[in-house]
């Protein structure tokens, strides 16, 4: 072969390349969140030798091109429109859309321990980096008797009309690994504060478990029993709240989002009387509260399946004003005031982000309330939108994410002088157990002096 035609390929293999990554620079990679499907996206793995030998590094340089593809949003889009045209006829078929929206320890938490499908369970929907989800049988009906309503399962998500829920199947050993953690942080915190160390538990139960027609319930597993099995699991001394029946006397307002995983504030409010309640505390009456509406909130369901029934009812954030005055702060490096109800997230797309303005490794809220009383709670994000509601009731209010804080906490507490500890999580910590594992993160090393 000539040297002219070598020199032919080699422009031409060069201009590929070029253009390739041009173009994934000009419209890729200076992106680190992806708006669409409202998480982080991939980035560049540091090269190493044990990740070269491994595997490692080229299996993470491959999720880093593939999550900075050029255009990739807009194919994202398209392609699960696509997906949601399968099996639609008549609207009685199951439709499988894999998606990423749990609310654990990670976006890749695995069940704690795989399970064979029951027979009136449904099978799991393939995808190696999102858990497996149950869905009927191609083509079964979903046609509800009673209310004439009928949905499509969407991976994990099921959506009804404009009503999206991600569908609960219970792991026992997840649930275990839970009351596990907690049981270990109920005899640490004991150990350090004696008879004056109180530990409670309020799970709650999320949105799948008041779908209302009986041939869709039959899709996820009872959050109720649960519920039960997880607290019958925890050492007598902890202090178990059912904000199951709160929220179920109240099933017929609107306790969760259509178009997202969490709960809404009112819902929160239902659960906050179930902890006052069980305390013997009288809560404040939802009434005290000042409202604001906040609108065209299109939740984590709606980016992970992208259904244009969803897409034409945004919901509605009912935010409750708090009327006891407070400073709020995050910590990191270094404490950083922020907004109890941080309505700069109005704007933005992610607007459950108003509740304490998200989920930071740890905050402190001082307030002016007639108290005392100091309490921590580990939380996931339900927890968000329930803590403002502590505020008439603690002096001090200390806001923990296992997920990334990062120092012993009972040390950290018995340093503070406070006495009691609230767990606050939805019921998907007995779905997987990688939020149960950070809680385990955060028990004292054995040996370890205080901080």
């Amino acid at each position: 072969m000539r040297f002219g035609h070598w020199l032919q390929i080699g422009l031409f293999l060069a201009f590929l390349c070029a253009g390739t990554v041009s173009s994934l620079y000009a419209f890729g990679l200076g992106y680190a969140v992806s708006e669409t499907e409202n998480r982080a996206l991939a980035s560049l793995p540091r090269w190493s030798i044990g990740e070269l030998k491994s595997g490692t590094y080229f299996r993470r340089l491959e999720n880093y091109w593939a999550d900075h593809v050029a255009f990739r949003d807009s194919l994202v889009s398209a392609g699960q429109k696509v997906a949601s045209w399968r099996g639609l006829s008549g609207g009685e078929h199951a439709v499988l859309i894999a998606s990423q929206a749990n609310n654990t320890g990670g976006a890749n938490a695995v069940p704690a321990q795989e399970q064979s499908a029951s027979a009136s369970s449904i099978e799991a929907a393939p995808r190696t980096t999102v858990p497996e989800a149950p869905r009927p049988a191609e083509g079964a009906s979903l046609e509800a008797p009673a209310s004439k309503e009928k949905g499509r399962v969407i991976g994990k998500v099921l959506v009804v009309g404009s009503k999206a829920v991600n569908l609960f199947t219970y792991d026992p050993a997840a649930g275990q690994a839970y009351a596990d953690a907690v049981n270990r942080f109920r005899d640490e915190f004991s150990l350090a504060l004696g008879n004056e160390a109180k530990t409670y538990v309020l799970l709650t139960p999320t949105a799948a478990e008041w779908v209302s027609a009986a041939s869709l319930k039959t899709l996820s597993d009872s959050q109720r029993q649960t519920i039960e099995h997880v607290y019958k699991r925890l050492h007598p001394q902890v202090k178990t709240i059912d904000a199951w029946s709160s929220l179920n006397v109240h099933k017929q307002e609107t306790l969760y989002f259509r178009t997202d995983h969490h709960w809404t504030a009112t819902g929160a409010y239902y659960a906050y009387e179930a902890f006052m309640n069980a305390q013997g505390v009288p809560p404040v009456p939802l009434a005290r509260y000042e409202t604001e509406n906040v609108t065209g909130f299109l939740g984590s369901l709606y980016s992970a399946t992208l259904s244009s029934q969803l897409q034409k009812l945004p919901d509605t954030l009912i935010l409750y004003k708090p009327f006891v005055k407070q400073e709020y702060a995050v910590h990191y490096a270094a404490p950083l005031r922020m907004e109890l109800l941080d309505k700069s997230h109005a704007a933005k797309k992610n607007k459950y982000r108003i509740f304490l303005s998200g989920d930071r490794p740890w905050g402190l809220i001082k307030t002016e309330a007639e108290s005392d009383r100091r309490i921590a709670v580990v939380k996931d994000s339900y927890g968000n939108a329930l803590i403002p509601f502590l505020l008439p009731h603690y002096k001090e209010i200390y806001v923990i994410d296992p997920r990334q804080f990062a120092q012993p906490l009972v040390p950290f507490l018995k340093n503070r002088q406070i006495r009691e500890l609230l767990f606050l999580n939805n019921t998907e910590v007995a779905m997987y157990d990688g939020f149960s594992q950070q809680i385990g993160k955060l028990l004292t090393p054995s040996g370890a002096a205080a901080k």
